[in-house]
């Protein structure tokens, strides 16, 4: 899955360097994915730029 400029502004790595810590928790307080690129945690694929499931 190749990251989607457009989304990109809400994933894990722009937020976290936008410095939005809030909705960083928000977006990872039940991770159902992890971003393969990163390792960022986050409850939707929707909010990372590379999606791998938890196991």
């Amino acid at each position: 899955m190749a990251c989607d400029i457009t989304s990109h502004k809400m994933h894990m790595c722009a937020l976290k360097a936008e410095g939005c810590s809030d909705e960083i928790a928000s977006l990872s307080a039940s991770p159902t994915v992890k971003c393969g690129n990163c390792g960022a945690l986050a409850n939707s694929p929707d909010n990372v730029c590379n999606p791998v499931p938890l196991k």
